[in-house]
């Protein structure tokens, strides 16, 4: 099961929020209180999150009074695989999976291992169901998107 940390569920609630914002008045900026406010998040938490959203290009920053956030990427050009890699670094079920010629990662059952193939071929299958959702979908996602979402997963487990 993937887990993400604080700081990449707490970006996905922030690009939602100002995604949606920047859809009912594309000129307004987001600021770090709004956003912790609004849904209740620590302050320092969001600033910095939104800091690290920035760092990895997904949103710029407005200096001043009136400072704040805005998208700098549409999320439409986004997945969700490219966003957990912009925030977490390489995804994998297990170090090895991940594990390319260049930078093998080798873990210390080495050549006696009999699933690395089995979690290689699993790690691909997460990676291209997670890159076909893109972050738009999540910005627009209501609770009935939700429940199709889950009827979709549903059905991909029984091919």
């Amino acid at each position: 099961m993937i887990k993400l940390n604080r700081t990449t569920e707490y970006g996905l609630v922030a690009l939602r929020h100002i995604s949606r914002k920047h859809s009912e008045a594309p000129t307004e900026v987001t600021s770090a209180r709004e956003i912790a406010d609004f849904y209740g998040l620590p302050f320092e938490i969001t600033a910095k999150t939104l800091q690290r959203l920035k760092d990895t290009g997904l949103i710029q920053s407005a200096h001043g009074a009136r400072g704040g956030y805005t998208l700098h990427r549409s999320l439409k050009d986004v997945s969700l695989a490219e966003f957990l890699e912009l925030m977490e670094g390489p995804q994998s079920v297990v170090m090895c999976a991940t594990a390319t010629d260049h930078s093998p990662t080798e873990c210390e059952y080495g050549g006696r291992c009999e699933i690395r193939n089995f979690m290689g071929k699993l790690n691909s299958r997460i990676f291209k169901f997670l890159s076909e959702i893109q972050l738009a979908d999540l910005a627009e996602t209501s609770h009935d998107t939700l429940v199709s979402l889950t009827d979709f997963t549903h059905k991909e487990e029984v091919r």
